[in-house]
C-alpha cells in the first residue's frame, strides 16, 4: 500500500514538471500542415506548393473583412439612379435613329422606283446608294408600299408649306382668308401634278395601295391631305360639315387622279377641266348635304367609326 502511494506521488511530480516547462517555454515555430497546430507563423510549406495558415490568421483575417467597408457601398443605390425615364430616353434616340435611315434609304429609293418599280428591289438599291447592306431593306416589313406611302407623306408635307407660303402671300396682299374655292382647286392641282414625275408608274401605285392590308394607310393619307387643304382654306368647322367637306373633297380629288392616268393632253389641261367641273359639283353636293342634317348625328356617328377603324382617331389641330 505504501509503495502505491510513493509511486503515485511521484508520478504526479513528474507530470506535473513537464506541463510547467511546456507551459513556461516558447516552442520553436514549425510548419504547419493541419489547422490543428496552434502557432503564429504563417510559413507556407514549400515541398506542396500550397499555404497553410495558422487558425489565428485566419480568424484575424475574417474579422478584417467584416470590418473593412466594401468597395461599392451604395450598389443598390446606384443601380436604382437608372430611371425609367432614361429608358425611355434611350429608346426614343434608337428609334429616331432607326427614323432617320428609313428616311434617307426611302428617299434613295425613289430614284430607283422609275425602273425596279415599288418593290424590295428599289429599296435595296436605296441601301445600296446610302452606303448600307443589302439587307437592310429587312427594316421595312411592310415591302415596297412603305415606299408608295413615303411619296404620298412627303408630297403632302410639300403641300403644306406651299400652302403656308400662299396665304402668308395673301394676307401680305391685303385678304384676310384666301377665297375658299380657287385656293381649293389650285391646291389639289398642285399635289396632283407631284405625282407627275412618277405617272408612268402610278398605276402600280394605286393598285397597292388598294390591296386591304395597306388600304388603312392609303385613306388615311388622302383624308390627310384634303383635311389640309381645307384647313387652310380657312375651315374651321366642327360639326357635320367638317366631314362632308373632307370626304367630298376626297372622292374628287381620287377621281382626277385616275382621270390623270390616261390624260394626254398639253400639260394635262383636259384634266383640270375635269377637276373644275368636279369642284362644281361638290358645290352642288354641298348644297344638297344640307338636307341630311336632320341624320347629322347618324352620319357622324358612322364617319367616326370609319375613322377609328383606318387609324385616324385623332386630329391633328
Amino acid at each position: 500500500m505504501a509503495a502505491s502511494t510513493v509511486i503515485k506521488r511521484n508520478l504526479g511530480r513528474f507530470i506535473s514538471s513537464r506541463l510547467f516547462r511546456i507551459t513556461t517555454s516558447t516552442p520553436t515555430p514549425r510548419p504547419l500542415y493541419c489547422h490543428r497546430w496552434l502557432s503564429t507563423s504563417a510559413t507556407p510549406v514549400p515541398s506542396t506548393g500550397r499555404k497553410y495558415y495558422s487558425t489565428d490568421n485566419v480568424k484575424n483575417e475574417k474579422e478584417d473583412k467584416v470590418n473593412q467597408e466594401p468597395e461599392h457601398p451604395n450598389t443598390s443605390d446606384k443601380w436604382s439612379e437608372s430611371e425609367p425615364g432614361d429608358d425611355r430616353k434611350a429608346e426614343e434616340e434608337e428609334e429616331e435613329y432607326e427614323h432617320g435611315i428609313k428616311q434617307r434609304v426611302l428617299n434613295a429609293s425613289l430614284n430607283h422606283v422609275l425602273t425596279l418599280g415599288w418593290s424590295k428591289d428599289a429599296l435595296q438599291a436605296g441601301a445600296r446608294d446610302e452606303g448600307l447592306s443589302d439587307a437592310a431593306h429587312g427594316i421595312f416589313q411592310k415591302g415596297g408600299v412603305e415606299i408608295v406611302n413615303h411619296f404620298y407623306k412627303k408630297c403632302n408635307a410639300d403641300l403644306v408649306e406651299y400652302m403656308k407660303q400662299e396665304v402668308e402671300r395673301q394676307k401680305a396682299e391685303g385678304q384676310e382668308k384666301p377665297k375658299i374655292r380657287p385656293f381649293i382647286q389650285n391646291a389639289v392641282e398642285t399635289r396632283l401634278k407631284m405625282i407627275i414625275p412618277y405617272q408612268s408608274i402610278w398605276k402600280e401605285a394605286m393598285a397597292i395601295q388598294a390591296l386591304p392590308q395597306n388600304a388603312p394607310d392609303s385613306w388615311k393619307n388622302l383624308m390627310n391631305v384634303c383635311d389640309d387643304i381645307w384647313y387652310f382654306a380657312g375651315d374651321r368647322s366642327t360639326d357635320f360639315n367638317w366631314y362632308t367637306k373632307r370626304s367630298s373633297l376626297a372622292a374628287c380629288y381620287k377621281a382626277t387622279e385616275i382621270y390623270m392616268l390616261q390624260d394626254s393632253s398639253p400639260d394635262y389641261q383636259d384634266s383640270w377641266i375635269f377637276l373644275d367641273n368636279r369642284l362644281n359639283n361638290l358645290e352642288t353636293l354641298g348644297k344638297a348635304t344640307r338636307a341630311l342634317e336632320p341624320f347629322e348625328g347618324l352620319i357622324k356617328g358612322l364617319f367616326e367609326m370609319g375613322r377609328n377603324a383606318f387609324g385616324m382617331n385623332s386630329r391633328k389641330r
